[in-house]
């Protein structure tokens, strides 16, 4: 405690002028309406508004559906062929440029062509960041060389040797003599049971022949692109190789062919074997149609009932024959009024589901802002300041209004927090939500006072703001212990803190509480006295005093400031009875005294030595008190009942005690 006689306010008896009332919000009346959330009542607003807007879309759109779109139908057609040429074009070359990546390695000299499991590697690394090559091979002069296949969904590796087959591919025979790559005609693998397309890529260094690279791709899967190609965009497309055979169709993914005796012909099936009976009446009995734009082909099939259009081009690049492209499709899906019915109708489908995508998500931003605004006020609601994020920026107008200044309301309530107990304001309130109101009134209660020994010279050698952050983990610590157990901090005085027990609440056991408060904070100093001393810090010495009895409780101050305290003899009482512990702490780290009256109360709750009876300052008569002493302390502690009392217990009273001139909170540190 401070050694000036000011370090203290006086508490003496009084009863309060004029209780103040703090203004209490009104409760809600009426009964309960409802209450629509706000994405809800957005989305059905403009879900409203855009059905409408659709509905008179959908009518102009089936209007203009009777108009004549066979015009387009040019464009569309000769569209849609290049789409399938670019798309088919765009599943071949990955072959193109990854025999040059392989041909590039071996003519820098990254790569040997001798080198068989580098080789295995680089290709085996390269085919597997290409899904849509199926093979990848490198022949040397010698026609040795090594490949890399898909097989069952692996990549098989191996070295090969083609010295003395009869069926050597011309291409590699002829690899010396070319400079350029070229694309072989579809060829039968036996090994893989599929026919291939194969692209020759002839690698030189300095002029001399080193090999060529071979990149195939399986027709099975350009049939199955073109599959896919059907499901996605519905185009019924095909590739031909002749006008007898097929290299690629939807309706081939999943056969399978035995071309490996076949001695005429490309190892491709006729269009007959495939499952499509317009397709193979194509060329035999298709009629032909006005061409309807260069270099495409039309040709009108009837089959079953059913009348066919296929639109074909040839395609070069791709071996000594031109490839046919080409797309089909029935008459019936052409027509003007169901293509138009079908796009007016997903065109409306789709602004309307955009239209309520757009309203629910406005209705959700601004109902997510606003319950972020309701969740940040119920922690108003509950004093939880420091844990309300700021609330968001927001492009809405009045949205960021109301976002600032809460957040300005957040950042004021937390300096206000720093200065209020937020734990008795909620105590308080809910006092006056039970008990109805916040009148002054007397009642029961146990007080404590506490203080540190020594603390003002401690004090003149410590730099200010080591002092602040000395008694702010000082009562930080002895705060933790009182609110655990119910109390109310009531205010600090310089190094000292008052507290009490009963109030606002009632509560019937204030004094154990208050006692085993007292116990805790002993258990606690000494613990945070070890860390000191590990640190190489001086420990520190609190004294701590304890009264129960009847004290005015409420509302207690002037019209622009109010606390929420005690006042009454009971407080002198302790503020004493803590004063009188510096002649009785000798050296122990913590000295907790009370007074019998609290003692009585409380004296199964916590161990308590009988200490004599005291005259105070400042009162008449003896004041029974009772020290808290742990186990491990009872032999140094004296005891009136059997050891010789310490002279700490017959001292004399301050010459001034009945002067007056000293109000109950000034005394002396005790060394």
């Amino acid at each position: 405690m401070s050694d000036t006689p000011s370090a203290r306010a006086p508490i003496a008896p009084a009863v309060p002028a004029k209780a103040a009332k703090p203004a209490q919000p009104p409760k809600p009346a009426g009964r309960r309406r409802l209450r629509l959330p706000i994405a809800a009542v957005l989305v059905a607003g403009f879900g409203s508004l855009m059905l409408a807007a659709v509905a008179s879309v959908l009518v102009l759109g089936l209007v203009s559906a009777t108009t004549n779109t066979f015009a387009l139908l040019n464009d569309k057609a000769d569209l849609a062929l290049a789409g399938v040429e670019v798309r088919v074009r765009h599943q071949l070359d990955p072959a193109r440029e990854m025999a040059r990546f392989v041909a590039g390695l071996v003519e820098r000299g990254d790569l040997r062509a001798a080198d068989t499991t580098a080789m295995i590697d680089t290709l085996r690394g390269a085919l597997a960041g290409a899904p849509d090559v199926t093979g990848l091979a490198f022949i040397r002069p010698d026609l040795t060389g090594v490949r890399v296949g898909r097989l069952n969904g692996e990549l098989m590796a191996e070295p090969f040797d083609m010295q003395g087959e009869s069926d050597i591919p011309p291409e590699v025979l002829d690899g010396p003599n070319r400079s350029a790559a070229s694309w072989a005609d579809p060829r039968w693998l036996k090994e893989a049971q599929n026919s291939f397309v194969t692209l020759y890529q002839p690698v030189r260094r300095d002029g001399r022949y080193l090999g060529q690279v071979a990149v195939g791709v399986s027709l099975g899967d350009l049939s199955r692109f073109l599959q896919v190609l059907y499901v996605e965009q519905g185009l019924n497309a095909f590739v031909l190789y002749d006008h007898s055979h097929v290299l690629a169709h939807p309706a081939l993914v999943g056969r399978t062919f035995d071309f490996s005796g076949k001695l005429d012909g490309p190892p491709l099936p006729r269009i007959d074997q495939v499952d499509d009976p317009a397709l193979a009446a194509l060329w035999s009995s298709g009629v032909p149609v006005q061409s309807l734009k260069k270099r495409v082909e039309g040709r009108s099939v009837r089959v079953l009932g059913s009348d066919y259009t296929f639109l074909t081009r040839k395609m070069a690049g791709y071996g000594q024959q031109d490839w046919i492209i080409g797309i089909g499709y029935r008459d019936g899906e052409m027509g003007v009024e169901i293509r138009r019915l079908y796009v007016t109708g997903a065109v409306g489908f789709a602004i309307l589901l955009v239209s309520v995508g757009v309203a629910l998500l406005v209705g959700r931003r601004i109902s997510r802002q606003v319950a972020r605004l309701a969740e940040a006020a119920d922690r108003v609601r509950a004093f939880e300041f420091r844990a309300i994020p700021d609330l968001p920026d927001s492009r809405l107008r009045e949205m960021a209004r109301a976002a600032a200044a809460f957040n300005a309301m957040i950042a004021g309530l937390r300096w206000f927090e720093t200065y209020v107990p937020k734990a008795l304001v909620l105590r308080l309130m809910r006092q006056r939500e039970t008990e109805g109101g916040l009148d002054s009134v007397q009642r029961e209660v146990t007080v404590m006072f506490t203080d540190i020994r020594g603390f003002s010279r401690m004090a003149e050698h410590m730099a200010a703001a080591d002092t602040a952050a000395l008694l702010n983990e000082h009562f930080t610590l002895l705060a933790a212990c009182i609110e655990a157990e119910g109390g109310t901090v009531d205010k600090f005085i310089g190094d000292s803190l008052m507290a009490f027990w009963g109030a606002p609440e009632a509560q019937e056991d204030h004094a154990v509480r208050a006692l085993r408060a007292a116990l805790a904070i002993h258990h606690a100093i000494r613990a945070d006295n070890r860390r000191r001393v590990a640190a190489g810090r001086a420990p520190i010495h609190v004294r701590v005093g304890l009264h129960s009895g009847p004290v005015v409780v409420g509302n207690i101050g002037s019209d622009s400031r109010i606390n929420y305290t005690i006042v009454g003899d009971t407080v002198n009482v302790a503020a004493r009875i803590e004063e009188l512990s510096a002649a009785l702490q000798g050296d122990a780290e913590v000295i907790v005294l009370t007074s019998g009256v609290t003692a009585a109360k409380g004296k199964d709750a916590v161990p308590l030595v009988r200490q004599g009876g005291r005259s105070l300052r400042g009162r008449t008569g003896m004041t029974e008190l009772w020290r808290l002493v742990l186990e491990e302390e009872k032999k140094a502690a004296p005891s009136a009942a059997g050891e010789k009392a310490t002279p700490s217990l017959s001292l004399p009273s301050p010459p001034n005690a009945g002067e007056g001139a000293k109000p109950a909170f000034v005394g002396k540190d005790t060394p």
